[in-house]
């Protein structure tokens, strides 16, 4: 059995960003497109590739580049003792460099964690123009392109090839992002590419300090590969650790620069097993985070079914610059692109409405805050009456917001398919916690169980959808907001009640009818119930980090358990195996399990 140390002063291993690093949109590229097809920044007067390239050729000239100036030089060929590959880079602009070596990585069999820092990152109108002609040479040009990170502040995280490419870019400014992956816990980078614009046209990318956190995130025997051959550029990179050497590069240029750090430094061994405890949506999204990463996952759960079925994605957004606005909308954006890749898993528009007379003006602000009303992204809009009722095909009488990226999620379908991987073994029985592996629960209230557990401050909260059937329409798409009404095959689930204490059957059914009863046809039968539970802190946030030694917790996502649990498996996967920072630091107190103990110290609760 494990003993638990409850000390206020155990501390998760989440890489952290600063604490003013709230969420805040940020201002895409101004790109000029030339008649040539390359693409321009005034603001820096350069092109994003060289012009000696035809980007006609769809970038196949530009991945030659690539692999001259980068690849080669970084010598990423000589890492063939390791499965996982760390590439970073200054500057994405329209991820070339990531493709070619994404690539690379899963023609030589390797895994890929590629971590990028961009001031400017594209809009979608960039992204679909610079990646149109690209899928013929690059796997995964179409998934980047419809991956694309929100034009939001901070860190976003994509997965691709079934885990074995993982991308990190950071949006804002560059020694912010350098400075907080520093602060990342067990990871140095094997190769860096140093690919912003030149350094007499920006150098803020290429001061002394910037090249310094570039020497110290670097691994003994790593690299260093840069287009330019400034001199100074040079000198503060010897200054940084590296041994530089001139790369000859005619006929397109003179040279640039390539250098191996100096040092010894020693190379961390993942750990090669985990158990998952829990099989619901939180342990199946970390039990698969964990499995594509390479690791050996058993996943216990006596209880795998899953009675409540239907769930709807979309975000519950405050707007209001906290961590918990933060970790909302960066859970959305994540969960939407990465659960997409499963079955069960229904794209569709959902709209948020509310009896309260304000709600119209609350929800401009929310798309003001996020500026996600504009020609660079979509996401969320502000629908009146009229388009809303057009939209979902019942009536809707005041204005309502538009999640654009929402979906209709199977949870049964859904989990069996994460859980579906040649790394995870599915066990049908309650296991001990074994503290010489790395353990997560995933067990809602039933952490508490754990013996020294029971200070989380988890609580049970029933609740309970009605299945209805009917012949005249329904809605179209899932309205949410006072309670909420799904759209399926042979008519509506509509939901959900919050049984504190016990609810009668016909309480519930009566909650249920009566908050969705504006969207419902005049005749119809209630077939069916499905009941569930939700795990729900004492402060509505989930509760995401380390309480021991092998020990993480992923639980009190409540009602959000689809935006917010794949999310957290990201969170607790860069804790467990490192990468670069997935949350800030605000976020990670807001999440830290720690947070009770801290608050019941401070109120003269803390006895043990």
């Amino acid at each position: 059995m494990l003993a638990l140390s409850t000390r206020p002063e155990t501390t998760t291993r989440l890489s952290v960003q600063s604490s003013q690093s709230a969420t805040r949109p940020i201002s895409p590229a101004r790109i000029e497109w030339r008649q040539d097809g390359m693409p321009y920044m005034r603001a820096y007067g350069d092109t994003y590739y060289s012009a000696h390239y035809d980007p006609a050729a769809a970038g196949l000239s530009g991945a030659q580049e690539v692999e001259r100036v980068f690849l080669a030089p970084a010598r990423l060929s000589e890492l063939n003792d390791r499965r996982t590959v760390i590439v970073a880079e200054l500057g994405f602009g329209t991820g070339l460099n990531f493709l070619v070596t994404a690539e690379w990585a899963l023609a030589s069999g390797h895994h890929l964690k590629f971590v990028s820092f961009e001031r400017h990152p594209l809009s979608q109108t960039d992204w679909d123009r610079a990646t149109a002609s690209r899928s013929r040479y690059f796997k995964l040009a179409d998934a980047l392109r419809q991956q694309a990170p929100p034009l939001l502040t901070g860190w976003h995280q994509r997965r691709f090839a079934e885990g074995a490419v993982t991308l990190s870019v950071y949006h804002g400014d560059v020694a912010d992002g350098l400075e907080h992956f520093a602060r990342s816990a067990s990871i140095y980078v094997d190769a860096w590419f140093l690919d912003g614009f030149a350094p007499d046209r920006n150098p803020a990318m290429w001061t002394p300090s910037i090249l310094k956190r570039i020497g110290e995130t670097t691994r003994a025997g790593g690299s260093v590969a840069t287009f330019t051959a400034a001199g100074r550029v040079r000198r503060a990179l010897i200054e940084a650790g590296f041994d530089m050497r001139r790369v000859d590069q005619r006929p397109f240029k003179r040279e640039s620069l390539a250098g191996i750090k100096t040092g010894t430094s020693p190379y961390p061994r993942p750990p090669a097993r985990a158990v998952v405890h829990g099989a619901g949506i939180a342990g199946a999204c970390l039990a698969r985070h964990l499995a594509d990463a390479g690791l050996q996952v058993d996943v216990h759960d006596p209880t795998p079914s899953r009675t409540i079925r239907q769930a709807v994605l979309h975000p519950r957004l405050l707007g209001d610059g906290t961590a918990a606005g933060a970790y909302r909308v960066s859970a959305f954006h994540y969960a939407t692109q990465y659960l997409a890749q499963f079955e069960g898993y229904v794209p569709s528009e959902v709209l948020q409405v509310t009896a309260d007379a304000a709600s119209p003006e609350k929800f401009r602000t929310l798309v003001e805050f996020y500026a996600a009303r504009s020609q660079a992204q979509n996401w969320i809009e502000v629908l009146d009456p009229e388009e809303a009722t057009a939209a979902a095909g019942v009536p809707i009488t005041r204005p309502a917001l538009c999640f654009r990226a929402g979906a209709l999620i199977d949870l049964e379908t859904m989990c069996t398919d994460l859980l579906n991987h040649p790394n995870i073994t599915a066990h049908t029985n309650k296991a001990e916690v074994d503290s010489s592996l790395a353990n997560f629960l995933c067990t809602g209230v039933a952490v508490r169980d754990i013996p020294g557990l029971d200070w989380l401050e988890l609580n049970r909260v029933d609740g309970r959808l009605h299945e209805l059937n009917h012949a005249l329409p329904g809605p179209k798409l899932p309205v949410v907001g006072q309670g909420y009404a799904i759209p399926v095959a042979l008519g509506t689930v509509i939901g959900s009640t919050y049984e504190y204490e016990p609810w009668s059957d016909d309480a519930a059914r009566a909650r249920n009818l009566a908050a969705n009863a504006r969207y419902l046809p005049e005749h119809f039968q209630v077939k069916g119930q499905q009941l569930g539970s939700r795990a729900v802190s004492s402060d509505r946030n989930p509760i995401v980090g380390q309480v021991a030694e092998n020990l993480w917790v992923s639980a009190g996502h409540g009602s959000m358990g689809t935006s917010s649990a794949p999310y957290a498996a990201s969170i607790l996967t860069q804790a467990l195996l490192g990468g670069a920072p997935v949350a800030t630091t605000d976020e990670v107190a807001m999440l830290s399990p720690q947070r009770f103990r801290a608050r019941q110290a401070r109120r003269g609760k803390l006895d043990r």
